[in-house]
């Protein structure tokens, strides 16, 4: 069963989203050694998937570079067909990326069945759908920025917080955590800002002379079309992510990133003397 958990903090409130892998149509071969079970109720399905207490079942999915023995031979594994899963707020059902579904799960001898928490972890990665940058800007977004005039940036802080997902068969589970980390701004103009955390929104009362204490921008220079003229500015969210199993493990995985892009104008403003004592 793969759940996804998204916690966001505006005061008190705390928004969940429940993420359920479709039942249908996913078809377990015969020989994949996992059996499923559906269970259906206000729109959403889950799905649990287990193996039975036998032997190890030979798999027909490769397995990854140290999965053989002393011989060259590839050990006993199981492997889950791709799957679908469907989460809220997105249109799906979606294919689950092909291969992540691998498993080992050998029989240890006494019915207990062994997994691979780390595939698992990459399992409940892949599922995961991060919120994109939802960028503001001071000036705001459709109106100019002047040369030598500070700008401010930032995203959304409601969306400043963890994501979990976690998927589970019937010996155990993993979690996959994924915080924020920081937000990696290109101006358009040959510049990079990083910023530790969302970004100060701009108000009246947090107005500052020298601009924005946390994560703002400078231009310097007009765009190479002139005054007026657009450049891009493109928030790429850096996500750090993090799994722990039921059996106590875990450990670091590659980071996640989304980003958004929005087209900003920059001028420059003249000042013309008429009148001189």
């Amino acid at each position: 069963m793969l759940t996804t958990t998204s916690v966001r903090s505006r005061g008190t409130l705390v928004v969940g989203i429940v993420v359920a892998v479709l039942a249908s149509p996913l078809r377990v071969e015969a020989d994949s050694g996992f059996i499923t079970s559906t269970d259906c109720a206000d729109g959403a399905c889950d799905v649990t998937a287990h193996t039975p207490a036998r032997g190890p079942v030979a798999s027909d999915v490769p397995t990854g570079e140290g999965s053989g023995d002393a011989n060259g031979e590839s050990g006993p594994a199981c492997a889950i067909p791709d799957v679908e899963f469907a989460q809220s707020g997105l249109e799906g059902p979606h294919q689950m990326p092909p291969g992540l579904a691998e498993c080992e799960a050998i029989s240890s001898g006494t019915g207990a069945e062994v997994f691979d928490p780390a595939v698992l972890a990459e399992q409940a990665r892949a599922v995961m759908r991060l919120p994109a940058p939802d960028i503001g800007t001071a000036p705001a977004l459709g109106k100019p920025r002047f040369v030598n005039l500070p700008s401010w940036m930032w995203v959304d802080a409601a969306e400043w917080g963890p994501v979990s997902a976690t998927a589970s068969v019937s010996a155990g589970s993993v979690t996959v955590l994924a915080t924020p980390d920081r937000v990696v701004w290109d101006t358009g103009d040959g510049h990079e800002v990083v910023c530790a955390g969302p970004g100060t929104v701009f108000s009246e009362a947090v107005y500052r002379e020298e601009g924005s204490p946390d994560c703002g921008h400078t231009y310097t220079t007009l765009p190479e079309a002139g005054a007026g003229a657009t450049v891009d500015v493109r928030a790429v969210w850096e996500w750090g992510v993090s799994w722990s199993s039921s059996d106590g493990r875990g450990g670091d995985l590659d980071d996640l990133s989304t980003s958004s892009t929005v087209a900003v104008p920059v001028s420059e403003i003249h000042h013309v003397i008429t009148h001189v004592r």
